[in-house]
């Protein structure tokens, strides 16, 4: 079986045409010269010897180039004299060419067969087109009929949760507004600004009960999803938000363990998620919202965590500072409504920029993906339309010589099943090119697609350890 390109060979793939490559006119003339030298050499025979010596038979031998062995030598092999899609074997030219041919010996062993196949085959051999531009253009890591990646792959998501402490401490002012207010109005602002494609999800902890002892059961269990990971809806979230208020005490380990449910469905291999927590204070129900965070960062969602003090003092700043690093994430504290507006800004305008960049780096990719199979399988086809062009060509001019008393019905069947044999190894050839390529786009588009994700994962990190 002809065996052309292999996986490790693709991008080093060069083709070069074979050099010293004889015209087809050139090689029928050559061929009718000798007719004419034999015939000439016949009459020069004295009587005598014609009578009583038997006329010698030379082997059958034409100058021509041996059939390729592989797709490298196809590309490179002389195009045809009568390589044109609209030839027939009964075109007065193709039948010139066939009459020049001298009759071949009864006794022509398989070399003078071979050659004689490969006359034939020359004549008629098609110009293919070369892989290399293919095989170039595969050859470009980026920075793609998506083929082989799954449904989720294609329609990654970009999910935001906010956890909000509702626990008594937010009830504190600042200035006019209550800290609470102040982080109501900035994360209804937030969300209103992510892009198009993100969702977004709202829980608060500590918002039932009050903050004695006697309601301690109570407020710690309160943890809730008041606003599921869903589409940004101005009215629902303004609804969600004014369902609770500061009240009672800081669940905050728990509130990350919830957390860590509410996006399992979004796995991190085929979705960024982030978590914005906004607390004024530390875990005031006996949790440990470290190996929460812990938790949260080995968890299937990989999530970006980001934790924002409001107005904390450097005690109870260490806590949520030691969570941030567990988690993997950034740690900033905010004094006033200017800055936590700011970092909700900053963390909007980011997310806007690399999620508009990475969707449009995955389209391209996508459009490269489909643009490079296209062209495999159109270089396939048109590989596969001249092998069967070329067959019908060389096997209905063996006929044709046949016909014409130039070679034994026993000699056809042969060099027949020569070219039948000749032509099925090519075509295997053919479709294990295509499929060599095909596997090389697929894999250059996995790789693509993870460097792209790669680069968006690490700039999708909004806010900073301050």
């Amino acid at each position: 079986m002809l065996r052309l390109f292999t996986p490790a060979a693709i991008i080093f793939f060069c083709f070069i045409f074979l050099a010293g490559c004889q015209d087809k006119q050139e090689t029928v003339d050559k061929v009718k010269e000798k007719e004419i030298v034999k015939v000439e050499e016949e009459e020069e025979k004295p009587a005598s010897e014609e009578t009583t010596a038997e006329p010698e038979e030379k082997p059958f031998h034409i100058d021509v180039p041996e059939m390729p062995s592989n797709l490298e030598e196809v590309v490179s092999y002389p195009v045809g004299l009568f390589a044109s899609k609209d030839t027939k074997v009964k075109d007065e030219a193709v039948q010139e060419a066939l009459d020049v041919i001298p009759p071949l010996s009864k006794t022509a062993n398989d070399e003078e067969l071979s050659n004689l196949l490969a006359y034939v085959y020359s004549l008629f051999k098609m110009d293919y087109d070369d892989p290399k531009v293919i095989i170039d253009s595969l050859s470009i890591a980026t920075t793609p009929e998506s083929e082989g990646i799954s449904e989720e792959e294609q329609t990654e998501t970009f999910n935001v949760e906010i956890i909000l402490d509702a626990s008594g401490s937010m009830k504190k002012t600042i200035g006019s507004k209550s800290m609470m207010e102040i982080a109501k109005e900035a994360i209804q602002e937030f969300a209103s600004t992510l892009p198009e494609e993100a969702n977004v999800g709202l829980r608060v902890y500590g918002h039932k009960g009050t903050g004695s002892d006697a309601d301690k059961a109570m407020s710690c269990a309160a943890n809730e999803l008041v606003y599921p990971i869903q589409p940004y809806s101005d009215s629902g979230l303004k609804e969600a938000l004014g369902k609770f208020n500061p009240s009672g005490w800081t669940p905050l380990a728990q509130s990350l363990l919830e957390a860590q449910q509410d996006l399992a469905q979004f796995k991190g291999e085929n979705h960024r998620n982030i978590i914005y927590l906004v607390s004024d204070g530390v875990e005031t129900c006996d949790g440990d919202p470290v190996a929460a965070a812990k938790s949260l960062k080995a968890s299937e969602i990989s999530p970006v965590v980001n934790i924002i003090g409001f107005d904390l003092g450097s005690k109870d700043e260490q806590q949520l500072m030691d969570v941030a690093e567990a988690a993997g994430g950034t740690y900033v504290n905010v004094r006033n409504h200017e800055q936590l507006k700011s970092q909700f800004n900053k963390a909007s305008a980011d997310a806007n920029k690399w999620m508009t960049w990475y969707q449009k780096e995955k389209s391209a990719t996508y459009d490269l993906a489909i643009s490079q199979q296209s062209a495999i399988y159109k270089l396939s086809n048109s590989w596969k339309n001249n092998i069967f062009k070329e067959k019908y060509l060389v096997q209905f001019s063996l006929q044709s010589l046949h016909t014409k008393g130039k070679i034994e019905k026993e000699q056809e069947l042969k060099m027949y099943n020569m070219a039948k044999e000749f032509y099925n190894k090519h075509f295997e050839s053919v479709e294990e090119m295509k499929n060599t390529l095909v596997d090389a786009r697929d894999e250059n588009l996995t790789s693509s697609l993870a460097e792209i994700k790669e680069i968006y994962n690490q700039n999708v990190s909004p806010g900073k350890k301050e």
